[in-house]
């Protein structure tokens, strides 16, 4: 799965968390998708900017790849 999810934010980088799990037809907040999203920042390979955007009252971050 992490690979799938590499190779997801290399083809659209600035996505979102959203945008990556409905892209892999996986629940947003599945343990195995979180888990390996973190494994890959941990392992420097991605990293993500935090977005807040109160007028419309969201909160995400954007993805992209360490290169």
């Amino acid at each position: 799965m992490k690979e799938k999810i590499y190779n997801y934010i290399k083809e659209n980088p600035g996505c979102r968390q959203r945008e990556i799990a409905s892209a892999l037809h996986i629940w947003l907040c599945s343990k195995d998708f979180m888990k390996a999203l973190t494994d890959l920042s941990l392992e420097g390979r991605t990293y993500s900017v935090y977005y807040k955007d109160p007028a419309n009252m969201e909160y995400y971050n954007k993805w992209y790849i360490v290169e």
